[in-house]
């Protein structure tokens, strides 16, 4: 099963494809061709599907996803 995943992006894109970050630290590359909006630059958070930037998320709202995903890790181990 494909799950959408929050990334934050670590360079500017280039030819189409950006570098990112999901929440454990790993680095992926990953498709603008599905992408609306602007152009994300690094620091920007991003809804990924599938090797897919799908959208932008507001960073507040990433903070906060990202924080839950984190304290729920801890919980688990």
């Amino acid at each position: 099963m494909c799950m959408s995943r929050l990334h934050r992006v670590v360079s500017a894109p280039i030819g189409g494809w950006v570098t990112v970050e999901d929440v454990e630290g790993d680095e992926h590359r990953v498709s603008l061709l599905a992408f609306e909006g602007s152009q994300p630059g690094p620091g920007d958070w991003l809804v990924v599907h599938s090797g897919y930037a799908l959208q932008s998320v507001d960073p507040a709202e990433a903070s906060a996803i990202t924080n839950e995903l984190r304290a729920a890790q801890t919980v688990e181990r």
